[in-house]
């Protein structure tokens, strides 16, 4: 479900990870405000970026079959709870996948590191507060995918000692010892920044670079478009 950064070079590669940021957080917006028409044509607008961006569909497939699940009990709880039509209950799902393929193309074209610094950046009004919310975004990101993989390793040794259980037991049988590495990460991640000496208040960074004038194009356009919608 979530992606991973591939390094590239493409045009969405090359934009300002604070631009992303916030042409990415606005586009949830529109997600939210537009009707079937301009589902569609976000739609559109993000399978173009996808195609920029070079997401092979098998990886798309990968990170929505998980959901599937979630989608369908959406589907589900809007056709027979509130008497919808089938479009209509389809809208909220084309929402939640429409927010994830954004999301998808954002975090597959910008580093971890970059959208700690973005984050760094656009929260500096905030004071320490952002500056610590950015550090524990940027925290969260780089340990979700290993938690994700860690839960792979162990279904897999499960299935390795015959240990198939279902229901209630089988998710005991997991999140026990998933719960287990992630305290154990954690412990060894407050290690790692004793060791360092890391401090919250001492915190530099040496990219401090403005932002281009296609940065401020692409800005300046999109909020254009949320104006004129809005």
């Amino acid at each position: 479900m979530f992606a991973t950064y591939q390094k590239g070079d493409s045009l969405l590669h090359r934009i300002d990870a604070r631009t992303k940021l916030l042409l990415t957080a606005g586009t949830g917006i529109l997600v939210y405000l537009a009707d079937p028409l301009g589902l569609w044509m976000l739609s559109i607008v993000a399978f173009l970026l996808i195609r920029v961006a070079g997401i092979p569909a098998s990886s798309l497939v990968k990170g929505l079959r998980p959901m599937a699940v979630f989608f369908a009990l959406i589907f589900l709880t809007h056709l027979l709870m509130q008497g919808s039509g089938v479009v209509a209950a389809a809208i909220p799902v084309a929402r939640f996948v429409l927010l994830i393929l954004f999301t998808t193309v954002l975090l597959h074209t910008t580093s971890q590191s970059e959208l700690k610094t973005a984050l760094v950046s656009l929260m500096k009004p905030l004071g320490g507060f952002g500056r610590e919310l950015a550090f524990m975004v940027g925290v969260a990101m780089a340990l979700i995918p290993g938690l994700m993989r860690d839960k792979e390793t162990i279904e897999r040794a499960q299935t390795a000692r015959g240990c198939k259980p279902a229901g209630l037991r089988g998710f005991v049988a997991l999140i026990v010892p998933l719960l287990r590495r992630s305290f154990r990460r954690a412990d060894e991640l407050s290690d790692a920044l004793e060791s360092r000496c890391y401090h919250r208040d001492r915190e530099y960074y040496y990219y401090g670079g403005a932002l281009a004038g296609r940065d401020y194009l692409l800005l300046a356009g999109f909020a254009a478009v949320l104006v004129l919608i809005l």
